[in-house]
């Protein structure tokens, strides 16, 4: 095994205590990595040196342009090391090697050269031709706190954007998936990021992620995960009158409207669903169907279902491995089963492998069969609660204000997709869905390149998309000094 660390000021170290947690392999339960597992001392320590970083030294006073130079170099150890990460994130959290180097790596790469390309070329000061100043600051010292399920690529998404604005971090990744956090701020550090701008603090949300966000220190805790979690975060954060950013759970919907291409809308649900089996916030969990396309619909995604091959998440020609752990896998076989006690109806799956069909060296438990369930009023938990799982709940829809009515009959408002041969009313249903993002005739596109100098920016192509939430403005207005107000005399003056 090879050792990991906290980051703590810039040196690596363990827990004052010695305290230690085990990682271990989803796909094998053997034990991956013995972690130091961090504690209230640890934390002080960390935000100790973010804010004395932050406060005295230079990287929130560096022009734009020279930390987009360190965030560049960040950039390329990531592409120099992309292989043995990948492989690391395969091992940490069950993800496919085949996923981990198409997607994980180059989006993470990429989220430090856009992240880079933001420094250089946003202004901090705009002025309008009335004097007034708008001048953007780092927001000071961010907590960083990242879930299980894209453990290095949501780290680099979070990270790198904050300290393009000129923010130091502290960053606790999920106890589940630690190692490929290590191993992003241990490549940081080797590209000269100066100490304490980055600081890592492994261990338990109740301990560590507490501690953070109700620490006065911190200017902004960021967090992403369950809705749950997310609105204790949010409290603990306006206690302190620390501002928060949250991204949080999704039980996202497909339209399949009446004139969609078949071919396509199966082929995007299965993908919207079955990546990274269902562990994705943006998940569509949801196909609500024209019911005249159902059977042809369920026919031809149970053949395309059929055809995703179980198995090592190393060996290339796996399509879905492990889910994070046995205890997932025991959750998403309890939302399963309550649903069918309750009436829904089970079109495949629902079920665990049996172990003969995986390699003798796999953990047969940890796996969970692509599953889709037919849900008539779409009322059953697999359509109302996020599983995080490859669930998928399928609804027959009379009409586009019936697809519509109920896509939007849910308390998440992540994502959703609008399936239709008519742009015009792909588009008018798609404007009525109420998400943050709704694609039409696709499912979670987005460019993993870097940056083209050519081009501004879209929000779906710049993974550091959140730029300005690390960033506060302060808006400065500037009268001539002989200027007379004639409002004072609301006062008498």
């Amino acid at each position: 095994m090879d050792a990991h660390s906290m980051y703590i000021a810039g040196e690596p170290v363990g827990a004052a205590d010695g305290a230690t947690f085990t990682s271990y392999e989803p796909a094998t339960g053997r034990v991956l990595a013995e972690l130091p597992r961090g504690g209230p001392a640890e934390v002080d320590r960390a935000l100790a040196a973010a804010r004395r970083a932050f406060d005295d030294g230079p990287w929130p006073r560096m022009s734009g342009a020279e930390r987009a130079a360190l965030l560049d170099a960040v950039a390329a150890r990531l592409g120099e090391h992309a292989d043995r990460l990948a492989r690391w994130e395969v091992r940490d959290g069950g993800t496919t090697v085949r996923k981990a180097r198409a997607l994980d790596l180059p989006a993470a790469r990429a989220a430090f050269e856009w992240s880079a390309w933001w420094a250089r070329e946003l202004a901090d000061t705009d002025t309008d031709g009335a004097g007034t100043h708008l001048r953007r600051h780092p927001v000071g010292v961010v907590a960083e706190i990242v879930p299980w399920n894209f453990p290095l690529l949501l780290a680099a998404w979070r990270m790198a954007p904050a300290l393009a604005a000129g923010n130091t971090c502290v960053v606790k990744p999920a106890s589940f998936t630690s190692v490929t956090a290590c191993e992003l701020v241990r490549l940081v550090h080797e590209a000269g990021i100066p100490p304490g701008v980055v600081n890592l603090v492994l261990g338990p949300g109740g301990v560590v992620g507490e501690q953070l966000v109700g620490d006065a220190r911190v200017d902004l805790a960021s967090f992403t995960g369950s809705n749950e979690v997310g609105e204790q975060v949010a409290l603990a954060a306006a206690r302190r009158g620390t501002r928060a950013r949250l991204a949080l759970g999704g039980k996202s919907a497909n339209l399949v409207l009446a004139d969609a291409d078949l071919d396509r809308a199966v082929s995007g649900v299965l993908w919207s669903i079955y990546l990274h089996n269902g562990q994705v916030c943006t998940a569509g969990s949801r196909a609500l169907v024209h019911r005249g396309l159902l059977p042809d619909f369920l026919a031809l995604l149970r053949e395309k279902a059929a055809g995703l091959a179980l198995g090592d998440p190393l060996d290339p020609a796996t399509d879905l491995g492990p889910l994070v752990s046995r205890q997932q896998v025991r959750t998403v076989a309890r939302h399963v089963r309550t649903s069918l006690e309750r009436g829904a109806g089970l079109l495949w799956g629902g079920c665990r492998p049996d172990p003969a069909e995986l390699p003798p060296d796999l953990d047969a438990k940890a796996y969970y069969r692509p599953t889709a369930i037919l849900d008539e009023d779409g009322r059953n938990p697999v359509s109302r609660e996020e599983i995080f799982g490859p669930v998928l709940a399928v609804t027959p829809v009379e009409s586009d204000e019936h697809a519509l009515a109920l896509a939007n009959d849910s308390h998440y408002r992540l994502a959703g997709a609008v399936w239709s041969t008519d742009a015009e009313r792909a588009w008018q249903v798609a404007d009525r869905v109420r998400a943050e993002t709704v694609w039409v005739n696709e499912y979670r596109t987005v460019d993993v390149t870097g940056p083209d100098p050519g081009r501004v920016p879209s929000r779906w192509d710049a993974f550091a998309n959140d730029l300005d939430t690390y960033r506060t403005t302060r808006r400065v207005r500037v009268w001539p000094a002989d200027h007379d107000n004639p409002h004072r005399e609301v006062l008498g003056g």
